[in-house]
């Protein structure tokens, strides 16, 4: 940066609080009016330009609308995972909301929460299958290296 180079820090003050806005940057001298998001907003209210003054029946039919779009199946992105009913995720677990179902079954046999580290195994690997006596309680550790060997089992059998 050159020697003579300073910052010149003009004060604006905000339009509808009138709280001080201190301001270096070339462009925000020349746009900046709002301390913030929300005393934009008041703003603009103020001014006539953001309503929402819908009437009665305009109110109505929105929610009418929303209304028959859930009926038909359709959820805003992100809400079926709130949702309380079984559904099978991508890589093929059973989840009951936004837990795995097997987990679920585990916790209520043992009378508690998981611990960490803790892992519940399918013991026929069908993930579906969630009956007790398919499940089994593992720390992590014990779980890798089941699978590992489970691995190496698979590879020396298709080796022969």
């Amino acid at each position: 940066m050159p020697a003579d180079f300073a910052f010149s820090l003009v004060t604006k003050y905000c339009e509808t609080c009138g709280k001080a806005l201190i301001l270096h940057n070339n462009r925000d001298i020349q746009r900046k009016r709002f301390c913030s998001k929300l005393c934009l907003g008041k703003w603009m209210v103020s001014q006539g330009l953001l309503t929402n003054d819908y009437s009665l029946e305009t109110r109505e039919k929105m929610r009418q609308s929303k209304i028959d779009l859930l009926k038909t199946g359709w959820l805003p992105t992100g809400w079926r995972k709130y949702l309380p009913h079984r559904r099978i995720a991508g890589r093929g677990y059973v989840f009951i909301g936004q837990k795995r179902e097997h987990q679920v079954v585990m916790e209520k046999v043992l009378g508690r929460l998981l611990g960490k580290g803790e892992v519940v195994h399918h013991i026929d690997g069908n993930k579906t299958n969630n009956d007790i006596g398919n499940l089994r309680l593992m720390t992590n550790s014990e779980h890798m290296k089941y699978h590992t060997s489970q691995r190496r089992l698979s590879y020396v059998s298709a080796s022969i």
